[in-house]
């Protein structure tokens, strides 16, 4: 009986142990400054813009990620702060009630080793959602975001890719 309890134990530390190395070997470390590289990027019927980059600052669950985007017309920037698989996190101070485009929400989960971050938006009055999921590649020097719009007008899809600085 005393062996059966003491094997019962270990395999429960072993099982325990290996799902928490499983669990943070799916977190990958997104922290750093992303600069877009258009030349590799699919912006479908979007014109990219002339420069973006995106910062992430990760700790643990809390995100934080900071959008810079330049375009020939306007120059936009803001940042998303939200803690990951916490239910949406409202960001109506995050822009101007007059603005054109809003984000009204944002909401982040770990599916594997990539994020996935939603948007709930607004858009000259219409709301839509904008998913975006953002995974490393090449050994964690590129990252990729796999970005689906989907708004009453219609739906649309964008691959972007970033060098890490």
């Amino acid at each position: 009986m005393v062996r059966f309890r003491v094997l019962a134990i270990f395999l429960m530390v072993v099982l325990t142990a290996g799902a928490v190395a499983q669990r943070a070997a799916a977190r990958p470390d997104l922290n750093g400054v992303w600069r877009l590289k258009v030349a590799e990027s699919d912006f479908g019927q979007v014109p990219p813009p002339e420069k973006q980059s995106e910062t992430v600052t990760q700790a643990g669950e809390e995100m934080a990620i900071a959008v810079a985007i330049e375009r020939p017309e306007s120059k936009q920037s803001y940042t998303l702060r939200f803690r990951v698989g916490s239910g949406e996190t409202p960001m109506g101070m995050l822009f101007p009630a007059d603005a054109p485009f809003r984000i009204l929400s944002v909401k982040g989960e770990w599916k594997g080793a990539v994020l996935v971050v939603t948007e709930r938006v607004r858009f000259q009055g219409a709301d839509g959602t904008i998913e975006a999921k953002y995974q490393l590649a090449s050994g964690g020097k590129k990252l990729r975001k796999a970005t689906h719009v989907t708004m009453p007008a219609g739906e649309f899809d964008t691959t972007t890719v970033y060098d890490r600085e």
